[in-house]
């Protein structure tokens, strides 16, 4: 079976264990800004493991060049079956025996992965992955209970950040896998690794500016402002010869595809039961 199809396999295990999980519980819309917490939080820990550690590889036979193959490779895992398990780990009661249970059944993924030669571990080992997704797990759990203090809203601000930044990262990732659009500011050698190492943290600075907009100050103006701040960011990259674009893409569908994405934030932090502006002005 070609290596796609069981990365594929993953995607729709994910997909499926989260559409289960919604149907199940009641508080959809905070669910669905912690998957994508969990999601981001897992795009942060694999840009380090791939990008700038090499510590293993993807193969999923889709593209020719290496770290495009890690990009894509790494997108399917992340963007569906570890945040789901952080849903699972998170919205349901759970003891430490179905967190080792999830374990055993991820380290026996890789063992598999490696074994098919469609992942690779370079100076990687399995008994790391099992940390990680045992850690991670934890972590999750415990990120989920903190939430539901009322009085976190530290916590709430990064986990919408987080949500803001995935909405607002994946798409350019997308881009850059399909060859319309690309930064390069010379970290890396190659465009694939250079573009979505410096993604990362460009977009991180500029969401954390307009979560703070749209998630604290609320006037419409601040909302105005955090479209304002992304299409002149934008628009600056493409003057300094840091942004490019290709076939037929141009400033102009960026700037639709991240109004398209504010817009998407903004009605899912409308819906969100923990207004982070309501909760400041009771501390204040």
């Amino acid at each position: 079976m070609a290596a796609i199809y069981w990365y594929g396999i993953l995607a729709i295990i994910g997909a499926v264990l989260t559409v289960f999980i919604m149907v199940k519980k009641k508080d959809n819309h905070e669910l669905l800004i912690f998957f994508l917490f969990a999601m981001m939080t897992a795009f942060i820990a694999e840009m380090i493991g791939l990008l700038f550690l090499n510590s293993y590889s993807y193969y999923p036979g889709v593209f020719k060049d290496h770290y495009a193959e890690n990009i894509f490779g790494h997108i399917i895992p992340n963007a569906t079956l570890w945040p789901a398990t952080a849903l699972l780990v998170s919205a349901f009661p759970s003891r430490y025996r179905r967190i080792l249970l999830i374990t055993v059944i991820y380290t026996l993924l890789d063992v598999l992965f490696v074994r098919l030669g469609i992942y690779q571990h370079n100076w990687w080992r399995t008994w790391m992955t099992s940390a990680a997704i045992f850690f991670y797990c934890i972590f999750m759990k415990s990120w989920y209970l903190q939430l539901k203090n009322r009085r976190r809203t530290f916590l709430r601000f990064i986990t919408l950040w987080f949500a803001l930044l995935i909405i607002m990262k994946l798409p350019v990732s997308i881009l850059l896998l399909t060859g319309l659009q690309y930064t390069y500011v010379g970290w890396f050698e190659n465009i694939y690794r250079d573009s979505g190492a410096f993604s990362v943290f460009y977009n991180a600075a500029v969401s954390f500016i307009c979560a703070l907009f749209l998630c604290v100050l609320k006037k419409w103006y601040w909302k105005l402002a955090s479209f304002i701040l992304y299409f002149t960011c934008d628009a600056l990259l493409m003057e300094f010869d840091l942004l490019f674009f290709h076939g037929g893409w141009n400033i102009y569908c960026l700037m639709l595809m991240r109004a398209v994405c504010l817009f998407l934030f903004i009605a899912l932090e409308n819906k969100y039961p923990h207004k982070l502006s309501e909760q400041i002005s009771e501390i204040s």
